[in-house]
């Protein structure tokens, strides 16, 4: 994709005809997970309460009691780990496409500070949510990158190494956190590196809230260790499955893969307005619930 702006994980390859469809499949299947996941959200939590108390009908209350069922499974969190997983695994592989991994990281960071400033206008904050922590991540395989001289090879030996230390490390430090919160910090100026560096009670008013939050500490990791396999699996950067890709079917979930970002950026407004509209239409007549 020309435009590196257009996707959260994917750089500029050179054109339609030079990517790499199995790197857009798998984004594109993260990104539907996601829309499903806030889709479930919505009604088990915003529109839920509103919607069981006004309605009478059994498929809405069914509908919204298997969302929360959903929302509280340990399904969810096991899919959404993996899902974050991946996501960042292929931003790491998708660096070693990019032309300009600075301007693509700098765009990113843009779009984070927008959802920020949007979010706590209206009193739900994104502090340091997954745009956050992947404008970061960009930016520091750019520092990496430029340290070792633009050589891929020892750029990505770096970058596996250093994704490593910090899986181990957030992983040694989590364990203590469980057994000792407070152990790391004495307040939560630097919460957006790890959930161990988060020092205030969690209820407390000094608790860092954030809508959604994916610190450094161990997500960057992934991403780094995306980084450092990319020039192994893709040293020519062709598919390793071109006869699996011959006749496009993979096309329905490329194309969410390819607009990643745009879907992040907008999925929740767009499902918020709908769900608004039939609300004030349908459920709670003149009443948008969220307005």
């Amino acid at each position: 994709m020309r435009n590196g702006a257009s996707n959260i994980t994917s750089g500029a390859l050179g054109g339609r005809r030079s990517r790499i469809w199995e790197l857009d499949f798998l984004r594109g299947i993260c990104v539907l997970l996601m829309v499903f996941d806030h889709t479930m959200y919505d009604i088990a939590l915003q529109f839920g309460n509103t919607w069981y108390a006004a309605t009478d009908s059994e498929f809405l209350r069914e509908l919204i009691l298997r969302a929360r069922e959903y929302w509280h499974s340990d399904l969810r969190y096991t899919v959404q780990d993996i899902v974050v997983w991946l996501f960042a695994l292929l931003c790491g592989i998708s660096c070693s496409f990019s032309k300009n991994n600075f301007k693509r990281g700098v765009e990113v960071a843009l779009f984070a500070g927008i959802i920020t400033v949007v979010t706590t206008l209206i009193e739900t904050p994104i502090t340091f949510g997954i745009l956050h922590m992947f404008a970061f991540s960009i930016l520091l395989w750019v520092i990496v990158d430029i340290c070792c001289g633009g050589d891929k090879h020892k750029t990505a030996l770096v970058c596996l190494v250093l994704g490593l230390a910090i899986i181990f490390i957030d992983y040694g430090f989590t364990q203590v956190y469980e057994r000792d919160r407070y152990a790391f910090a004495d307040d939560d100026s630097f919460f957006w590196l790890a959930q161990w560096m988060k020092g205030a009670a969690p209820n407390s008013a000094a608790a860092v809230k954030s809508a959604d939050y994916y610190p450094v500490f161990p997500t960057t990791g992934y991403m780094l260790i995306g980084a450092a396999v990319a020039p192994v699996l893709y040293p020519k950067r062709r598919s390793l499955l071109p006869w699996l890709g011959e006749y496009n079917w993979y096309a329905p979930f490329s194309f969410w893969g390819r607009h990643a970002l745009w879907v992040y950026v907008l999925h929740q407004v767009v499902l918020a307005v709908i769900f608004a509209i039939i609300s004030a239409l349908f459920v709670t007549p003149g009443d948008f619930v969220i307005i």
